[in-house]
């Protein structure tokens, strides 16, 4: 298509670009190219000596600079422009999170569509002459119209009733944030299923699905195209491959694409008919970026349904205490399923097994594993049913040790043990988990030459090998960060799970996470109490929900029978246990946000955190204190923002980088706005003269 004369004038377009740089750039608009500026095309331009993929923000007439001495735009991108609503959720996140826009909206474009040389080449369908596995489901998928399984799910009477609420929501077209929360097994995501079948049924809306992790979606894929036959689904994870979310990505901004299905990433998928948002298990922390733009996709979900006036669902089990706050202030409305959906399905009996009193009564304790959890075991085995031993660490043992002069197997590079890794019956190493530096084990200790060197605490490799020699016969699966690290790993350990070729699963937070195990009699979990005493005020409140969503995997079916947890601690009198025995999550919460409102907490405050890290301490700490004083002296800093003293943080050193920190805090959230602008401010010029002092701002941080 082309535009009027009158419009072939010189236009000027202001480009974000991926760059440090707090400002957008000016450039002249082509004039041979046949379509007009509009804000969210992605173009090509020269930037400095480089040249590099942007996006068009501002059309101009006129420019400060010299118009003849103004760089054209090199190319347009074969795409219509990104949909408006994602364009202004990066200019709101840009200044919220204080980051340049280019640095949140480029990074949302698939790496090959930032790429000029392979636009032509994505435009093009895939040449493959043998169509994968994968293409063949989906093209047997679309030949479907309605499977008579998915006419015969049928809906119990609080689920037909939040079905209907979320409906009258789409159908006004206005804007509502829900809290669907239910006990684990209750069926939320049937539900949220049942009301995007019809939102989708006018064959042109779009709707989109996140999960807090990428194991999590093969499951989930599989029950939305059984929900949805005929319609187009992508998965947006970085899992996949660059071309395939190049593609997926396509698909979705073409409008061509009615599911989106993918991580946190998936929350800046341009889709220009989106008209309803999930984010499944909303608590999770891993909806939290943190590294390079440190956004909240739970939040960004929001904002988003907001600006497009559409229903927004946040499900979970154990909601965070900020959503669940929002729901309680009626900001938000909260839809609970109180039963489990599968018929006869009871929820377990919840333990706390006091292990003070276990060894005053002379049991056996080895390895973590309690005398009584392995007489239960033992007894599900005999059942024929599985069993899952939880303990949030992986690896053989978290350090090693040597008893003659106290050595223990510290990483160089970081404030933090490194972990006794076992790579075959024969083989181990030395791994840090925080700068991935690895090494063997020494013969003999460093220090003193004592070949006597032991491992101290357990992990998920120490508990399964502990387990086979107990129980030789049984099939004990591990899974955690190691055993799935390969592709497709994942899938291919919790298919076994859903299978039965399981007895006994024993892993990390990966297996508690929206996980529908049919079989699982047994929970149990050990060395939950490293949890309990961090200093992060919201430990208690992970913990909690951590242990609750790993309670939830047994007897979601009548085929798991009567299920138990079995949760072994030193501290049974603090607070997380004392809820989890009766699964009152209502009543955790309701304590916690006592806790927090006496001490100015939030969901009560609004935070921010300032980083600082050099290869010295000094440096560091002196950079954030210069600021402090500089901030405060201001004459338009807000008078009630706290600035706490700038301290080391709780893991100081990583990679070889000492790093601080300074809490801003306050009860405005416009006030710490202010506040974190001014930082920003002197942050930016003193980096300039501060050479190798890195620095970021966190807005809304999940730990302290």
């Amino acid at each position: 298509m082309s535009f009027e004369d009158k419009s072939r004038e010189k236009m000027i377009v202001q480009v974000a670009i991926d760059s440090p740089l707090n400002k957008l750039f000016d450039y002249a608009w082509n004039q041979e190219f046949a379509v007009a500026p509009q804000k969210g095309h992605i173009v090509q331009v020269s930037f400095g000596r480089q040249e590099c993929v942007g996006v068009v923000i501002h059309v101009l007439d006129k420019t400060d600079y010299d118009i003849e001495k103004i760089k054209k735009v090199q190319a347009i991108a074969p795409l219509p422009p990104l949909s408006s609503d994602v364009v202004a959720m990066a200019e709101f996140a840009a200044t919220y999170y204080q980051r340049p826009i280019g640095e949140v909206l480029i990074p949302s474009i698939p790496k090959l569509w930032r790429q000029r040389n392979k636009w032509e080449l994505l435009g093009k369908e895939k040449k493959n002459s043998k169509t994968s596995a994968a293409a063949k489901k989906a093209q047997a998928l679309g030949e479907i119209k309605e499977t008579k399984e998915t006419k015969e799910i049928t809906l119990n009477n609080d689920q037909s009733i939040i079905v209907e609420k979320l409906w009258n929501q789409s159908v006004s077209k206005r804007f509502s944030c829900n809290l669907l929360q239910g006990v684990t097994g209750s069926g939320k995501t049937l539900t949220y299923l049942h009301w995007l079948k019809k939102v989708l049924d006018d064959g042109e809306s779009q709707v989109m699905i996140m999960v807090p992790e990428i194991n999590l979606t093969p499951q989930l894929e599989s029950s939305v195209e059984k929900a949805f036959p005929g319609k187009k689904l992508v998965v947006m994870h970085s899992g996949i491959t660059d071309r395939t979310r190049a593609d997926n990505w396509e698909k979705a901004h073409l409008g061509k694409a009615q599911i989106i299905l993918g991580t946190r990433m998936a929350i800046a998928t341009s889709a220009p008919n989106l008209k309803a948002i999930v984010v499944d298990e909303e608590h999770d922390l891993s909806y939290k970026q943190q590294e390079g733009v440190r956004y909240s996709a739970r939040d960004l979900a929001v904002w988003r349904g907001k600006k497009l006036d559409i229903p927004v669902v946040l499900a979970s089990a154990t909601p965070s205490l900020e959503t669940w706050f929002h729901a309680k202030e009626k900001r938000y409305e909260t839809l609970s399923l109180r039963t489990r959906a599968a018929k006869n399905a009871k929820p377990p009996l919840i333990q706390i097994l006091d292990l003070k009193q276990e060894q005053k009564a002379g049991k056996k304790n080895e390895h973590g594993i309690s005398e009584f959890l392995l007489n239960e075991l033992r007894k599900n085995l005999d059942q024929g049913l599985q069993s899952i031993i939880y303990i949030n660490r992986r690896g053989y043992s978290p350090v090693l040790n040597c008893e003659a002069c106290g050595w223990l197997s510290d990483c160089v590079k970081c404030s933090a043990h490194m972990v006794l890794h076992k790579i075959t019956e024969h083989k181990k190493n030395l791994c840090c988990h925080h700068c991935g530096v690895m090494k063997p084990v020494p013969k003999a200790c460093p220090d003193c030459g004592n070949t006597d060197l032991s491992p101290l605490g357990k992990g998920t490799q120490k508990i399964e090998e502990h387990l086979s020699s107990i129980f030789p016969k049984a099939k004990i699966l591990r899974v955690d960060a190691d055993t799935t690290r390969k592709k497709g790993s994942a899938e291919n350990l919790f298919s076994e799970i859903h299978e039965g070729n399981a007895d006994i699963i024993v892993g990390t937070q990966m297996i508690a996470k929206g996980h529908d195990y049919k079989a699982v009699s047994l929970v149990g979990v050990i060395d939950a109490d490293a949890s309990l005493f961090s200093q992060d005020f919201r430990a208690s409140e992970r913990l909690f929900a951590q242990l609750m969503q790993v309670a939830g995997r047994a007897g979601r079916s009548e085929e798991a029978g009567e299920s138990r947890v079995i949760i072994q601690t030193r501290y049974p009198e603090a607070t997380p246990y004392k809820y989890l025995k009766n699964a009152d999550v209502d009543g955790f919460l309701e304590e916690l946000k006592t806790e927090r409102s006496m001490v100015g907490l939030p969901p009560f405050s609004y935070q921010a955190l300032v980083h600082g890290e050099h290869k010295t301490l000094l440096q560091a700490l002196d950079m954030l204190k210069d600021a402090s004083q500089w901030a405060r002296a201001d004459k338009i800093w807000p008078p009630k923002v706290m600035l706490s003293d700038v301290i080391p943080r709780a893991m100081m050193r990583i990679a070889g980088k000492e790093r601080v920190q300074m809490l801003v805090e306050s009860d405005n959230r416009q006030d710490l706005q202010k506040s974190i602008e001014i930082l920003q401010h002197y942050l930016t010029e003193a980096h300039t003269k501060r050479k190798g002092v890195g620095w970021y701002i966190e807005r809304d941080p999940i730990s302290i």
